[in-house]
């Protein structure tokens, strides 16, 4: 299992939030939740004969987020497994290990409406830029480090992935088949999925050499229904950023985050938190040179900045 050692830290202003916080700690000393969500060891069920309906038929309303992990099915072949992704869209809910397919995600309004608003946000930068200088949105596709031929763990995708319009196109190095060239900028959102297990998605296979150059993490920590006295959800949301040449590595070679920014209403103790109270109180800010990585030219020169405030409220109107 993938094992990172990063300290998490609040963002209580928009100028705190561009600031990176990477601390190299020993096991012993590390001891917050991050690590507890990292160094997770789940006891997978088997999922019963409604729940299995998923892999059947496609229909997945009967499952219970409570009950995640879940082992959808075994004995599959890596071929089947894609090409039942492919027909039910499930590549970003389900997992291949060996044979087994276990389900880690749900399909879910907050979870959507995450990555529809950082979209939203992302895009309006380039709103005044000639067509050939936008960047498009390519949604959910899917992405092939082998596009030739199919093997275990070779294509992922994403919630969200951005490809600058003046990147080569055939590329050089392609993720499809179509010649299309890989995303500059991904969006993994991760809401019954484990912190263990989408940074060890976006470490190993988005941040491999020739990718992706900016991986954004959106992890969506479990809500007990509780309110304070002003009828705000107390949830803890944690934005996590990593970058393929600016990212450090621990001592197994896994890419750390360079920044880290918690963006909801409580923290990882449970307690309040006001640090992403207000609109512009806690922003992400992703460089220009990273979004038109491989590009002949950069048409704009300041940062795409994404306020987080406006997620965490999407969030909240969706839950």
């Amino acid at each position: 299992m993938f094992t990172a050692e990063f300290e998490t830290f609040a963002a209580v202003s928009s100028q705190s939030s561009r600031r990176s916080s990477v601390t190299s700690l020993s096991d012993k000393d590390y001891q917050d939740a991050d690590e507890l969500a990292l160094k997770e060891c789940i006891e997978i069920i088997d999922a019963n004969v409604e729940e299995k309906k998923w892999w059947r038929d496609g229909y997945y309303k009967i499952i219970d987020e409570n009950r995640l992990p879940l082992i959808l099915v075994e004995d599959v072949s890596y071929e089947e497994f894609e090409k039942k992704c492919e027909r039910v869209n499930a590549s970003k809910f389900w997992e291949y290990r060996d044979g087994t397919v276990v389900i880690i995600e749900l399909p879910n309004r907050d979870h959507e409406s995450a990555h529809g608003e950082f979209t939203e946000q992302f895009l309006s930068a380039f709103a005044n830029l000639p067509r050939r200088d936008k960047v498009k949105c390519v949604g959910s596709t899917t992405c092939s480090a082998t596009p030739e031929r199919r093997v275990r763990g070779n294509s992922k995708q994403s919630d969200a992935s951005f490809v600058p319009k003046l990147l080569p196109n055939p590329a050089q190095n392609p993720c499809d088949t179509e010649g299309n060239p890989w995303p500059t900028i991904i969006v993994e959102v991760a809401n019954t999925q484990s912190l263990a297990s989408i940074i060890q998605k976006t470490t190993q296979f988005w941040l491999a050499p020739n990718r992706v150059e900016d991986v954004i993490v959106l992890k969506l920590w479990k809500w007990n229904s509780i309110w304070d006295q002003n009828g705000t959800p107390l949830r803890r949301l944690t934005c996590y950023k990593f970058c393929y040449k600016r990212s450090p590595r621990n001592a197994r070679g896994n890419h750390l985050p360079i920044q880290t920014i918690e963006f909801g209403t409580i923290d990882k103790r449970s307690q309040p938190y006001n640090g992403c109270s207000a609109p512009g109180t806690c922003t992400l800010n992703i460089s220009p040179r990273c979004i038109y990585r491989g590009c002949p030219r950069q048409p704009i020169t300041n940062n795409v900045v994404i306020d987080l405030y406006n997620i965490q409220q999407e969030i909240f109107d969706n839950m």
